[in-house]
């Protein structure tokens, strides 16, 4: 299926798309390897390889001979030598090499293949002779070849083999017919047959051969109507996102740098962190340090030790904010779907200051709330809540709502509460119900609102309810979201009804015949007035009235019955405080010197 790149209205002064941001990386390494191969022609150089299944022929005039096989360590800084690149999954390679599979296949459709294409193609009488005996040599004794790689090819767990030919001890690089025929081969692919002159959209040079198509990304498919504005042809896609045969190369090794060395994982995604083209200007030297930092940082917040946290917000953020905002960064969620390669979040222009302010709240996170959270702050808070509707499906079903929501984060785009507290009330009814984590499940969710609050993505006011000064002490770090006085009526609900439960616990040796009146956590208004009566009720039932309590229960009834007869909040909003009362009841109670 043809494909073609994502940038298909690229501008060069605005960095709008992701192709020119790739093309500057490519750009800025571009001196950093030293090659004497043409960079369009250039060859893979995988790192996964650990031997080279050599198979050795000779050459003597017009006689061919099969020496054997041989097996040699696989040296990064020869890879170019092999001529490995690949081409289709089901046919021959650009070159006489290949990665190892399973050996009848690699050696028949890989190798023995791409000799016969070559024996047909050529037009030298000497070359077509050389390549059709190689063919004829491994297709006849085809089972001693594969005999012999399977004796000889070295296993084990993490053993990756490549098979290779040579000619008179030369690599295929080094043996003419071999590079001339894989030139012509990826020449072919790339360049094509007819010429198209025009102003490439990379390097803005007016009147140069452009390529008609360009593989590099594989982000758009022409079979959507209205996602190509030149039309659906083949013949016509080189107009959409015009590339220079000088560029192409260029555009090619930014991915492949982008793809090694700027490429993170986060809560089971890829990203890559790339300097935006909204960037001023850097000297090429300035870009590669750039480079060369992120390569070896990122942003994560990720299930990391506090030493590596130290790194990440001591080292990278804090060189790159000495530039100020002048450079910006893109943050790319990146996806391989089969062949195609989806962008499933593109975030530009996230400039130092904003990394900044997200490692100083979640610092202050930290310092607030790790007596009870036992525990660093991470995404981890939201991914808790956005990754699977059930637990036990398979499915990621929450994958858009947390990237939607981190999307916002970086951004500093507002959150409206009523897109999260579905998620977090359907984890804390669970683990209210099973008995299971509900402590911690309702604190990551009130942590995690009030991170929200102090990077600016959730905005709320506080108000003065004039209630006992060792109440409003313990609520004030808690109150991000407690913007009226019904809502802290509601926290200390939840701080009554689970010191009830706490007292049933002690007094029916371990029973709770309150938990019902909860309702699962679905409680409504009236439920919620006449849980208040009966919470009194029994707690003076096992004569446990006490100060504290009676000091709750009259502020409840302040806060509660002095707020407007309909409340106007949503059964998760009603619930949601509640739920954060009971895991604050102890605080509260410890508050007011209470066990």
């Amino acid at each position: 299926m043809l494909k073609v790149l994502v940038a298909l209205r690229l501008k060069r002064t605005g960095g709008e798309y992701v192709i020119y941001d790739v093309y500057r990386v490519g750009h800025a390494i571009s001196g950093i390897n030293d090659s004497d191969i043409d960079p369009l022609l250039m060859p893979e150089t995988p790192k996964n390889i650990t031997n080279v299944i050599w198979l050795e022929f000779t050459q003597e005039g017009d006689e061919v001979s099969y020496t054997g096989v041989e097996v040699r360590d696989y040296i990064v800084k020869d890879a170019q030598k092999y001529l490995l690149r690949k081409a289709s999954a089901n046919g021959a390679n650009f070159g006489p090499s290949a990665q190892l599979t399973e050996t009848e296949k690699t050696l028949l459709k890989k190798i023995a293949a791409w000799f016969k294409d070559a024996s047909t193609e050529v037009g030298d009488k000497s070359d077509h002779n050389l390549f059709s005996k190689i063919h004829d040599l491994i297709s006849k004794n085809k089972d001693d070849f594969i005999s012999e790689i399977n004796e000889k090819a070295p296993k084990g767990k993490n053993i990756q083999n490549m098979i290779a030919v040579g000619l008179n001890g030369q690599y295929p690089l080094e043996v003419e017919p071999f590079f001339q025929y894989y030139s012509k081969k990826v020449m072919k692919k790339i360049v094509g047959e007819d010429n198209h002159t025009g102003t490439c959209c990379l390097c803005g040079r007016n009147n140069v051969e452009l390529l008609p198509k360009v593989d590099v990304f594989k982000f758009y498919t022409v079979d959507k109507p209205g996602f190509v504005s030149g039309g659906f042809s083949e013949q016509d896609i080189w107009r959409n996102c015009p590339v220079c045969i000088s560029c192409e190369p260029i555009l090619r090794e930014g991915k492949k740098y982008m793809m090694e060395h700027l490429r993170f994982r986060f809560f089971g995604f890829v990203y890559y962190l790339i300097p935006s083209s909204t960037c001023n200007e850097d000297t090429q030297e300035l870009l590669v340090d750039r480079l060369e930092a992120i390569s070896y940082k990122s942003f994560s917040f990720k299930e990391s030790s506090e030493s590596e946290f130290s790194s990440l917000s001591g080292d990278m953020f804090e060189d790159l904010l000495e530039s100020g905002d002048s450079n910006s960064y893109r943050i790319l969620f990146f996806k391989k779907d089969n062949a195609a390669e989806r962008i499933i979040l593109d975030m530009k222009d996230i400039f130092p200051s904003r990394f900044a302010a997200l490692y100083s709240a979640k610092h202050h996170i930290e310092q607030t709330y790790k007596e009870l959270t036992k525990e660093n702050f991470s995404f981890k808070y939201y991914r808790q809540f956005l990754s699977k509707t059930e637990p036990a499906s398979k499915t990621y079903d929450l994958d858009g709502s947390f990237l939607t929501l981190t999307h916002a984060i970086f951004t500093e785009e507002k959150v409206l509460l009523n897109t999260l507290l579905p998620h977090f009330m359907r984890d804390i009814r669970r683990a209210f119900l099973n008995g299971d984590y509900l402590y911690h499940t309702t604190l990551r969710a009130w942590i995690g609102l009030i991170y929200l609050h102090e990077i600016g993505c959730v905005d709320y006011r506080r108000e003065n309810t004039g209630m006992d000064e060792k109440l409003e002490k313990v609520l004030f770090i808690y109150d991000a979201g407690l913007d009226t006085k019904l809502k802290k009526g509601l926290v200390l609900t939840g701080a009554f009804a689970q010191k009830v439960m706490n007292i049933q616990a002690h007094e029916l040796n371990g029973s709770t015949p309150f938990f019902t009146r909860l309702k699962g956590l679905k409680l409504r208004q009236p439920d919620v007035e006449g849980m208040v009566t009966e919470a009194v009720t029994k707690m003076q039932e096992y004569d446990k009235y006490s100060k504290g309590s009676k000091l709750i229960m009259e502020t409840i009834t302040d806060l509660i019955f002095s707020s407007p007869a309909q409340w106007n909040l949503s059964t998760d909003e009603i619930n949601f405080y509640i739920a954060g009362g009971m895991a604050l009841s102890k605080k509260i109670y410890d508050e007011l010197k209470e066990e």
